[in-house]
């Protein structure tokens, strides 16, 4: 119909932009187009990496030397257990510091209540806590008594450990410090109790982590004792001389009480990582 144009494309004088766009609109279309990274990205990106590099099992290497220690009754290789359990299970130091978060709360308290005790008297601090019956009795008495007041009542699996391990606590300083007397505590001794406490928590998170064996492996009560009486010596071989004077360091303020005692966690296991075996 006549209709039909050969088209051969714009002439060279239309420019491919047209003049209304602006040119600084067109530089931050760029900018938009191709962004700078940002660093907190690339370390949640690196993160994410790693947690998807990790074991399905993380616990399976601690599992199977703590298995094969209660199992054959040679402690040998609970150092490297331990060690490994730090590095690879708990993912360092500091997440494994923080996974002790309910037992550092609990011996925080342990140490408020002492502390009381020491400077405004045993039987004040129990009148307190409504247990002023117990202001005549031995100190096993006493610090049986307070467990509520250090661990609480909760059924958390944290909390039950924390519990069991206050309880081997109490034992351990009644058989170590048997002129243990409560109404003249000194702060050496109340540092030295929170450092007990704190070495049977991460002994006993251990256990409940990868000791199934204890109970499944060997029905022998003397062998049970042996295996948590070692781990006990090793981590307080390991620890003891570093966390003390930091918690004597920290006693003076006790209002940020807690977040030292994470701190102080994760000193211990950084000496423990750091141990030769």
């Amino acid at each position: 119909m006549g209709t039909s144009i050969n088209r051969h494309g714009p002439k060279p004088t239309v420019p491919l932009i047209p003049d209304w766009i602006d040119e600084e609109e067109s530089l931050d279309d760029k900018n938009d187009a191709e962004p700078t990274e940002d660093p907190e990205d690339e370390a949640n990106e690196k993160e994410n990496i790693e947690e998807l590099q990790r074991p399905a099992n993380p616990f399976d290497k601690s599992q199977r030397g703590f298995r094969e220690a209660v199992r054959t009754g040679d402690y040998s290789g609970l150092e490297r257990v331990l060690k490994n359990y730090v590095t690879q299970a708990g993912g360092g130091a500091s997440s494994s510091a923080r996974r002790m978060s309910r037992s550092g709360k609990a011996v925080a308290r342990f140490g408020t209540i002492l502390s009381d005790i020491r400077q405004n008297g045993l039987e004040s601090t129990l009148t307190r806590l409504n247990l002023s019956d117990y202001k005549d009795k031995p100190a096993i008495q006493v610090l049986s008594a307070l467990m509520e007041h250090v661990c609480g009542t909760s059924a958390l699996l944290d909390d039950t450990v924390t519990r069991e391990a206050y309880a081997v606590t109490i034992t351990r300083l009644v058989k170590y410090m048997p002129g243990l007397d409560l109404k003249s505590l000194t702060e050496p001794q109340v540092c030295e109790m929170m450092a007990v406490f704190l070495e049977e928590s991460i002994v006993y998170k251990l256990i409940c982590d990868v000791g199934r064996s204890l109970t499944t492996s060997t029905s022998d009560p003397a062998r049970a004792i042996g295996v948590e009486e070692k781990l006990y010596q090793i981590v307080s071989g390991l620890v003891h001389s570093r966390i003390v004077p930091e918690l004597r360091g920290k006693m003076a303020d006790r209002s940020n009480l807690d977040q030292a005692v994470l701190k102080i966690y994760s000193i211990a296991f950084k000496s423990i990582v750091g141990s030769q075996k």
